[in-house]
């Protein structure tokens, strides 16, 4: 039987460009700013692919954009992200982050731009 991959291992497959680096402090809503640990940013991804299965896609777009203030290089969170946009019907939000993440690493295969939209990015 086949080893399910932790969130440590499906990171770094794909990974950010970030990977091995100190993750960023995040700013608190009463603008301080807080660290976020290793084990805090790990959370916040775990509940926001949680969000999404629930399909609560407002709470995971917060969730993955906590996460991104971490790590702002990790294509997987912003493909993520696009992809609750899409549930939204916020279409140029989910293109916008379908676009950093390709631009991020042109080669993730989960980068997925909708036919749908009204004006697709150009690939190069």
């Amino acid at each position: 039987m086949e080893k399910q991959a932790t969130l440590k291992e499906k990171f770094s497959v794909f990974g950010s460009r970030t990977a091995g680096r100190p993750i960023r402090c995040v700013a608190v809503d009463d603008g301080s700013r807080s660290a976020l640990s290793k084990a805090e940013f790990m959370e916040k991804v775990r509940q926001s692919n949680e969000a999404c299965q629930r399909g609560d896609f407002q709470e995971a777009v917060h969730l993955y954009g906590d996460a991104l203030q971490a790590d702002p290089q990790n294509c997987i969170l912003y493909s993520n992200r696009s992809a609750a946009f899409l549930k939204l019907g916020q279409h140029q939000a989910a293109l916008e982050d379908a676009e950093k993440a390709c631009g991020l690493n042109p080669k993730w295969p989960k980068v997925r731009i909708p036919a749908s939209l009204p004006t697709p990015p150009k690939m190069y």
